[in-house]
């Protein structure tokens, strides 16, 4: 307990013996004693054996003779202390005023303070709940911004389809030939399989550069099948059944369908363009082709990217892997092992006509490094200010990928209609 404490029950309990005036408690009591200020220096009148008091009183006057005096300035001490009392507890009485005053303020402003919490709080959800009804809003707005560039892109694609149609069959143009078999064409299935063999890799090889395309497949949903266009020998369909992926692949090359045959792959013989514009649209799950886009001209490039997304279902995968031009090893001399490529594709030529074409989430993927390291501006001699520059060039025109693809998803949802 405080000392203001300990005074103030002090005086609380005095108050009370006093019926409630400590001061006037104090000064009655002084009156009272006043008349007897004079205990120990004389006998009062009428007192009891007042002759024997007296002459007790005078032969101990050399000490008492002072008492009436100091007893005197006790009692007007003590008048002044009851004063004092008086005003410590008006004192008392005023500050507990103020504290009650101060207590009801601070109630006051508790209650104030907690209807504005209330209020922030109601106000912060009706933000959250507007916030959140806006990003619906928005979500939706921009799906519904997809569904509508699918659609333009998909009629796009099927008007393409019967304008190329239509250009073929005219009475002066070329024969209505299939339009990848006539870009592919070698006049000697068996003499490009062989090339393929000699150049492409070894079986084991090219299955582990494919690998890393599966978890791309993997995040599609659905179970509709995957469709790889050119599939050659057929490392990646087989990689996709060991993964219990369905899948099958078209080829126009009859030496390497039955070749993939003989191996239990769903391989067709069938033109890409003419098999993935026949089949029912939005029912694949991804389509994929790799090395294939150097063999075909401008025209069926954009024909195979067309019916890649009218077969694709919403959200499917178009995988696109071609050689590397940005390698000059690989664009000034590698490229022309083959001799049926016909042009390399630059990276950023590829990703712009994939989007051009409807494609959403179009990025470039560089793959199968040159097998050494780049090199530092430290390994040339001079200044490496001067030579950080040269260097990079170099790294960038012999040390970057050898190949590279593109990947893109057909706009909307698997739960949107093709």
């Amino acid at each position: 307990m405080s000392d203001r404490e300990l005074v103030r029950s002090y005086i609380e309990r005095a108050a009370v013996r006093a019926d409630g005036d400590l001061g006037q408690y104090v000064r009655d009591r002084v009156a009272e004693a006043r008349p007897h200020a004079h205990a120990g220096a004389e006998v009062p009148e009428g007192a009891r054996l007042r002759g024997v008091k007296q002459a007790m009183v005078a032969a101990s006057r050399p000490v008492t003779s002072h008492q009436s005096v100091v007893n005197n300035q006790v009692l007007d001490a003590l008048d002044r202390v009851a004063e004092d009392l008086r005003e410590l507890a008006a004192r008392v009485t005023t500050t507990d005023q103020y504290v009650s005053r101060v207590r009801a303020t601070a109630a006051t402003i508790e209650g104030l303070v907690d209807e504005l919490v209330v209020g922030f709080e109601a106000e912060r959800r009706a933000r959250e709940e507007l916030g959140g009804r806006l990003e619906a809003e928005l979500e939706r707005a921009e799906r519904f911004r997809e569904d509508i560039g699918a659609e333009l892109a998909a009629m796009r694609a099927r008007q393409d389809q019967v304008l190329r149609a239509a250009r073929e069959a005219l009475p002066d143009g070329p024969s209505p030939l299939t339009l990848l078999s006539r870009e592919l064409s070698v006049h000697d299935d068996t003499l490009y399989e062989a090339i393929e063999d000699a150049f492409r890799g070894t079986r084991e090889a090219v299955t582990d550069m494919l690998r890393g395309y599966l978890d791309d497949v993997r995040a599609v949903p659905g179970d509709n099948p995957v469709v790889d266009v050119g599939c050659g020998r057929g490392e990646w369909l087989e990689l996709l059944s060991h993964e219990g992926i369905t899948a099958y692949g078209c080829d126009t090359n009859q030496v390497a369908v039955d070749r993939g045959l003989r191996l239990g792959l769903d391989i067709r013989l069938a033109d890409a363009v003419d098999h993935l514009g026949g089949i029912e649209p939005g029912s694949v799950r991804a389509v994929t082709s790799f090395h294939v886009a150097e063999h075909l001209s401008l025209d069926t490039l954009v024909a195979l990217i067309d019916a890649a997304f009218l077969a694709l279902q919403p959200g499917g995968l178009l995988i696109l892997e071609t050689p590397n031009p940005n390698n000059h090893q690989v664009g000034a001399a590698n490229f022309y092992l083959d001799p049926t490529h016909l042009k390399p594709l630059h990276p950023l030529f590829l990703q712009f006509l994939v989007t051009s074409r409807g494609f959403a989430d179009v990025a470039v993927r560089e793959l199968h490094g040159p097998g050494f390291e780049g090199l530092l501006p430290t390994d040339l001699a001079g200044d490496p200010n001067r030579t950080t520059p040269f260097v990079e060039a170099l790294n960038q025109a012999f040390a970057s990928a050898l190949d590279y693809a593109v990947l893109a998803r057909k706009p909307g949802s698997p739960s949107d209609p093709a």
